[in-house]
């Protein structure tokens, strides 16, 4: 039983980072923007596409994983500057142009590869195979996502709290019009910050492909579970986002282990429940 519930723990971390990694960029665009990106979602999914074919390529899986971030990067870049930057302020012109463009990555990546799932055919010899201490099993692609999921959640942290840009996008996301009056150079934030929330997404897209596998079922799916859990966590909140996503991947996998039949809406079920005690979400309001 305890060893059960071990595995459902780390299993559990280590789909929260996954979780993390769309949400957190889902959130702090957002939350300084104020757009709902739709086409955050197919960021994930391209991400790992993209991630996929470069280790193919190449045989190497972390230039996967910097061409994923990278280039999810610089498309959020030209979605931003090339088709939104106008349309500040116009929500319906915004919602229109996001769906489309995730209309538009969905089915090129549906002619592209079809409905079959891909996994990446090689990764490095100590990602494979799993470690045993005791009576546990650890997976160790398992614990390598938990612990990339850790540190990109660290240097976002210090990003936002040690970094003049940082500064800039904090006081953005609690008052924009303010920091605009300050002297603060909004566009080209909002273009970095964009940026950003699309690498975040790009680089879960390619961290999952090795256990979740690259489909383009992906990026409807994610967007869905980006959303909910910015909600739980608290609009806009950087710090929140982290605490929904880990409360989402374990109350998952704790329901995928011992309830499986409620695996499914498990991270709705959580969501009402939070919004019902706290409709402002875990730290909504609060200081990131």
């Amino acid at each position: 039983m305890i060893a059960t519930l071990a595995s459902a723990l780390i299993d559990g971390l280590a789909l929260s980072m996954l979780y993390f990694m769309i949400a957190s960029g889902f959130s702090l665009i957002f939350g300084l923007e104020g757009i709902v990106n739709f086409a955050h979602g197919s960021l994930f999914m391209l991400g790992a596409f993209v991630s996929y074919e470069v280790v193919s390529y190449t045989g190497s899986f972390y230039l996967g994983l910097a061409a994923a971030g990278l280039s999810m990067a610089i498309i959020g870049a030209l979605i931003e500057s090339g088709l939104l930057r106008k349309k500040f302020g116009n929500e319906m012109a915004i919602i229109m142009i996001t769906l489309g463009v995730m209309y538009v990555i969905h089915h090129g990546a549906l002619i592209r590869y079809g409905a079959a799932s891909s996994t990446y055919r090689k990764i490095p010899s100590y990602l494979q195979g799993t470690l045993k201490p005791g009576q546990l099993i650890l997976n160790n692609y398992q614990l390598f996502i938990i612990v990339l999921g850790l540190i990109i959640a660290g240097a976002v942290f210090l990003f936002l709290n040690r970094t003049n840009v940082g500064l800039i996008v904090r006081a953005g996301i609690d008052d924009v019009d303010m920091a605009r009056a300050l002297g603060a150079n909004t566009r080209r934030t909002f273009t970095l910050v964009f940026a950003i929330g699309s690498a975040l997404a790009g680089l879960g897209g390619a961290a999952s492909v090795g256990w979740i596998y690259a489909s383009v079922d992906l990026g409807l799916s994610y967007l869905f579970f980006a959303f909910a859990i910015v909600v739980i966590g608290g609009l806009g909140s950087f710090k929140g986002t982290f605490y929904g996503s880990l409360l989402a991947g374990i109350t998952h996998e704790l329901f995928a282990y011992f309830i499986p039949f409620l695996a499914g809406p498990s991270l709705f079920i959580l969501m009402a429940a939070i919004l019902l005690f706290k409709p402002e979400g875990l730290a909504g309001g609060a200081k990131q």
